[in-house]
């Protein structure tokens, strides 16, 4: 990993790549990785689900390092929780929203996690730039900490 590592920093030397970052890492790997990377890593992108406990060390990790952490799979992995918790979906409905994108606006309401859509439908892409483009234009869906604190637990995530 180091060796493709570095080869990735003179890329960054020679102005090819402006930024490097790491995807499927556990704790050890990307913490392993910053501490030796010359050019630290800006992003980390992992699968984000309750069966990593959401990654929260990992997440800790890139939010004191301000590093982006990317979720992907976020829907699929989560698909349970947002189509059968009531809590969720009452929340959802009191925003006219699905509770796919309230997912996605309580990851980027985080202020720290950019979710990483895989859909291939038009109608999920343009749901999903929406949310974005609401969010970006100052809409609020959770109103404190408390209340992002609160959906955690309902989809079972053990820490913001």
């Amino acid at each position: 990993t180091m060796a493709v590592w570095r080869v990735m920093e003179s890329f960054v030397d020679d102005g090819k790549v402006k930024r490097l970052g790491m995807s499927n890492a556990n704790h050890l790997q990307f913490t392993t990785l910053y501490q030796e990377a010359r050019i630290k890593p800006s992003v980390l992108q992992n699968r984000f689900h309750a069966e990593t406990r959401f990654d929260t060390k990992l997440r800790h990790f890139c939010q004191d390092h301000d590093i982006w952490y990317q979720s992907f799979w976020t829907l699929t992995a989560n698909s349970h929780e947002l189509q059968h918790n009531p809590h969720i979906r009452q929340l959802a409905e009191r925003h006219n929203l699905s509770p796919q994108t309230l997912m996605f606006a309580f990851l980027m309401s985080t202020g720290y996690i950019t979710p990483l859509s895989g859909t291939t439908s038009k109608r999920h892409m343009a749901e999903d730039v929406a949310i974005m483009e609401r969010i970006q234009g100052g809409e609020v869906f959770f109103h404190s900490q408390e209340e992002l604190r609160q959906f955690s637990e309902h989809l079972g995530m053990p820490d913001l």
